[in-house]
C-alpha cells in the first residue's frame, strides 16, 4: 500500500504478512480525499486544521494519507494492538510520530473522549451494523466535535441506519463499496 498524495506521496506503508487487513483501495482513497478537498468541503473542513480519527484503522492508510495531505493530528483506533504497533513504527519512520496517536480500543464501547475530532473515518467489518453502533459510541462518549464530518466505508449492498444526530450530505458508490459523508449536528 502506498500513500497516493501529499508530502509522503509514494511512501509504502509497512504491514505484516501475519495480519489480515482489508485496506481501503487506492481508487476509494483518491475519491474520498478528492471529495474532502473539493470546494464543497474544503472551506468548512480544511485538511490543515483537521484533527482526524481513523476508526478500525488496520494499517493506518487513511490516517497516513490525511497526515500526508496536511492534517494537524491523527488518532488511530483498532482493537488489534499488533496492527497499531506496525502503524506506530511507520509513523516514526516517516517522521510523523509527533502528529499521531494510537489507541487499542473496541470501537463499540469507547471510553469518554479526551479529544474531540472534526474529521472521522470509519471502515468497520462489513454487514453487521458496526458503523451505526460505532457512531453511537462516538457520540455517547463525546468524540465528535460540533459539525464534525464523518466518512463511512461500507459494502455497496449494506444497509445503514443514519443516526438522528447526523445528516447525510453525500453518497457515492465505487465498485463494491459505498462511501457515505455525514455531518454531526
Amino acid at each position: 500500500m502506498r500513500i497516493i498524495a501529499g508530502k509522503h506521496k509514494n511512501r509504502v506503508i509497512t504491514t505484516s504478512k501475519k495480519f489480515t487487513y482489508r485496506p481501503t483501495t487506492n481508487k476509494f482513497r483518491q475519491a474520498l480525499f478528492s471529495i474532502l478537498n473539493s470546494p464543497e468541503f474544503a472551506d468548512e473542513f480544511p485538511m490543515s486544521e483537521a484533527i482526524v480519527l481513523d476508526v478500525y484503522a488496520g494499517s493506518g492508510i487513511i490516517a497516513f494519507e490525511a497526515i500526508s495531505r496536511g492534517a494537524k493530528l491523527v488518532t488511530l483506533i483498532d482493537n488489534n494492538k499488533d496492527h497499531l504497533k506496525v502503524a506506530a513504527e511507520f509513523a516514526q519512520k516517516i517522521g510523523e510520530a509527533g502528529k499521531t496517536s494510537f489507541l487499542t480500543l473496541d470501537a463499540l464501547s469507547l471510553p469518554k473522549a479526551k479529544q474531540q475530532y472534526n474529521i472521522i473515518f470509519i471502515d468497520p467489518p462489513y454487514y453487521n451494523n458496526m458503523a451505526t453502533l460505532t457512531i453511537a459510541s462516538l457520540i455517547k462518549q463525546g468524540w465528535l466535535a460540533t459539525k464534525a464530518l464523518i466518512a463511512v466505508e461500507l459494502a455497496k449492498t449494506e444497509d445503514f441506519e443514519i443516526p438522528r444526530e447526523l445528516e447525510l450530505i453525500k453518497k457515492k458508490i465505487y465498485g463494491n463499496n459505498k462511501l457515505l459523508i455525514l455531518t454531526y449536528e
